[in-house]
């Protein structure tokens, strides 16, 4: 139960970083002139990009050393992340594009269902214990 505890943990602190880097991009993004689609997806490769990273080493302490291994488990991440990526995109493009509401309130608020939707998929599919 200790470890579950320590992972959801680590999980909310490096999924909230992630989401600053998310977040980050996003509006830089913006601000230099990118459509809602462009600025969404950069946003989403850095932030899955940063993610992998901190999941594999601090949040789920995944050991495989050989290159094959990592690559498997980028990939999986990947995959997995562009499901919730679809997800946001279709949130982001509704509401901002066709409702005409704010992009910045709607950025954070998609950004919670994406956190739990990603928790959800690494821990029992791409980082899960054999």
């Amino acid at each position: 139960m200790l470890k579950e505890k320590r992972e959801i943990i680590l999980y909310i602190f490096f999924g909230g970083l992630t989401t600053l880097v998310s977040i980050g991009t996003q509006y830089l993004a913006d601000y230099l002139g990118a459509n809602t689609a462009l600025a969404t997806t950069i946003s989403w490769i850095c932030a899955v990009t940063f993610a992998f990273f901190v999941n594999k080493i601090f949040v789920f302490q995944n050991k495989s050393e050989k290159a094959s291994g990592w690559f498997k488990q980028a990939l999986g991440f990947y995959a997995a992340r562009l499901t919730t990526y679809v997800l946001e995109m279709g949130f982001m493009l509704l509401t901002v594009e066709v409702l005409l509401w704010n992009m910045h309130l709607m950025k954070i608020i998609a950004q919670v269902f994406v956190l739990v939707g990603n928790y959800l998929l690494s821990k029992f599919w791409v980082f899960r214990k054999k």
